[in-house]
């Protein structure tokens, strides 16, 4: 089985860092500059980032991680992360229950170990595998599948996520940088702080205006996102 595709951002090379990922099957690829992330998040479109967390609040950076995150799961690690390397073959992987999504703040916790690391990305990777086509949340005691291609768009709704399909919403206690991650979708774009809609119901959009149009909702383009929004739909 293929594993991740990883955009590891580095201050200065760290060759523990690629050869510990590369070891455990990862295709990896390594910036140090803002400039370079941007040009290899376009060209090898990663499926998780590996995100210094000491990089949060450097200005030269932050529009970086803005752009990052909208898009694919940003995992931040400390800074000696790499010091704390294990041997592959010692690792009790466990993945990382679905379950762990409903605590945003665990997700935004910087990774201190690379055993927490693979944890972590072989949670990513479980729920690749499963989410192409569709996935399950709880309505009640059931299990509902919800197919991605009937999804419109999701909103955020206090400290839920609603799911829009075309006759309901499902709510899940989830937040749209985590729920980007579990949909692994190119279809799914972020637009604004509360909005992550489906380019294929996108009916127009009105650069004027900055909004989308889904099934007759118009759904606001903030100045943040409108940039990601154009690289990922087919201009002629």
């Amino acid at each position: 089985m293929q594993k991740l595709r990883l955009l590891v951002i580095q201050e200065g090379k760290v060759p523990k860092a690629s050869s510990f990922l590369a070891e455990n099957g990862y295709d990896v690829a390594t910036v140090t500059t803002p400039e370079d992330a941007m040009i290899s998040a376009l060209e090898i479109d990663p499926e998780a980032v590996i995100w210094p967390e000491k990089f949060s609040g450097m200005t030269q950076w932050q529009r970086v991680k803005e752009v990052l995150e909208s898009r694919k799961p940003l995992i931040p690690v400390t800074n000696n992360i790499w010091e704390s390397r294990v041997i592959p073959e010692q690792q009790d992987l466990i993945g990382v229950s679905l379950n762990h999504l409903n605590d945003e703040a665990d997700g935004n916790l910087p990774m201190t170990s690379t055993t927490a690391l693979l944890n972590r990305l072989e949670g990513f990777q479980s729920r690749k595998n499963v989410a192409d086509v569709h996935f399950y949340t709880k309505v009640g005691n059931k299990l509902k599948r919800i197919d991605l291609n009937k999804i419109r768009y999701i909103q955020v709704e206090g400290k839920y996520s609603a799911i829009q399909l075309e006759s309901r919403q499902y709510h899940v206690k989830a937040s749209l940088k985590d729920l980007l991650g579990v949909l692994g979708s190119p279809d799914f774009v972020r637009v604004s702080r509360n909005f992550v809609v489906n380019l294929e119901h996108i009916t127009h959009i009105d650069v004027y205006q900055s909004t989308v149009q889904i099934a007759g909702n118009d759904i606001p383009v903030s100045r943040t996102y409108k940039e990601n929004l154009m690289k990922n739909v087919r201009l002629l």
